[in-house]
């Protein structure tokens, strides 16, 4: 066990409060079969940002013996979810691939001073939050060899989080649920089935696209929470253009749009826009008998495009939604399909500390165009300003 006495982490100013104190390699509890070795990246693996995806799991109460009931289950959950304690590896010119060698992911433990209503009550998302996860950044994959890592800190008030982040390029967003899941899982004392990861038989090597980019525009991340009670408001109004509307077609619409309207009152005229939905494609894959556990990036996107002052209305816009998401009738393999909404995961059964009863929304825009949007009548109609 490595002990660290200082917090670095890049683009990030004085952390006063917060401290890591340990970090420790967790490997699987049991080796991998020669036959898993390697696995292979699919076409959509390639173009799938290079980043992580992490998640934060707050919880009001923290004991001392949790730690070593995390660090156990989590070593046998990687005997099953073993890409991710696998490494990359980047040929020159075939496509790469992740060598299943069981060194492991990365579990660090850290302490703050905070309290744990600091994070959970702040509408401003700045770098705080940064503190909780462990070294996000935006990268090649060949930079970070870690392709799972795990933080777990505690607050003054004995509260802790615990924060999962997890590498794009080996799975989505329901691929990293169903890993927490099993996780959650096995550290209950439960068995719970183990997921099938689809290799490719792709050969070809994709450029990494740059993400960095360079916009110079400030811009603004607030968090909104639309509670239930409003949500199902807004699906009783829209249900006449498109029949029992889900929360989230409802809610991405309705930001959608109305970022779109800010975008608009800002230049003085209609923006082009465009919505991605991203759409799970499990179910519709042929000849794969468990596509719940089905483990990678096995998704499509649902575009909604805005061209016209018209298409702005909200019924216009979740009819749009629908058809899109509907359109895609079957998929043959793995290498034609291109995430997911991670409010459709099944993972209220983590039991998380403070859970608000809705849908908590984080929007990033340029900053005038947050001064408008947080002032918009239907965003003040259906969010809410006590996050407690």
């Amino acid at each position: 066990m490595t002990m660290i006495t200082k917090l670095q982490r890049p683009c990030l100013r004085s952390r006063q409060l917060h401290t890591i104190t340990s970090q420790e390699t967790i490997k699987p509890s049991s080796p991998t079969p020669p036959h898993l070795k390697t696995h292979n990246l699919s076409l959509v693996d390639q173009l799938v940002p290079s980043i992580n995806i992490p998640l934060i799991f707050f919880y009001k109460y923290y004991t001392p013996s949790d730690t070593n009931i995390l660090k156990k289950s989590l070593s046998q959950t990687l005997t099953s979810y073993y890409p991710l304690a696998g490494r990359f590896v980047a040929p020159n010119f075939s496509a790469p691939q992740i060598d299943c060698n069981d060194q492991g992911v990365e579990f660090f433990e850290a302490s703050n001073d905070s309290q744990l209503s600091d994070f959970i009550l702040k509408k401003d998302v700045d770098e705080t939050m940064d503190q909780l996860i462990p070294s996000y950044q935006v990268g090649g994959y060949k930079n970070h060899p870690f392709l799972a890592e795990v933080q777990l800190t505690r607050f003054g008030c004995g509260g802790a989080a615990v924060v999962v982040s997890m590498s794009h390029k080996v799975g989505d967003g329901f691929t990293m649920g169903s890993f927490i899941n099993h996780w959650a899982a096995v550290a209950r004392g439960g068995s719970p089935k183990n997921p099938t990861f689809l290799s490719s038989k792709c050969k070809f090597k994709i450029p990494e696209f740059d993400l960095k980019g360079g916009d110079e525009a400030k811009y603004a991340i607030k968090r909104f929470v639309f509670p239930n009670s409003k949500l199902n408001e807004l699906k009783k109004k829209v249900n006449v253009t498109v029949v029992n509307p889900t929360r989230v077609e409802v809610l991405s619409s309705l930001i959608f749009s109305c970022s779109v309207s800010a975008a608009t009152t800002v230049s003085g005229c209609l923006q082009p826009s465009n919505m991605f939905q991203i759409v799970n494609m499990r179910k519709k894959l042929i000849e794969q008998n468990r596509p719940d556990i089905a483990a990678g990036n096995i998704g499509t996107l649902a575009a909604v495009k805005i061209r016209k002052c018209g298409e702005m209305k909200l019924n216009e816009v979740i009819y749009k939604l629908r058809k899109q998401i509907e359109e895609p009738k079957e998929v043959r393999d793995v290498d034609e399909i291109g995430g997911l909404c991670l409010k459709r995961l099944s993972m209220l059964g983590l039991n998380f500390g403070c859970r608000t009863e809705g849908i908590e929304a984080i929007v990033k825009l340029e900053e005038r165009e947050m001064a408008i949007f947080q002032q918009d009548k239907q965003i003040l109609a259906y969010s809410q300003d006590n996050f407690a």
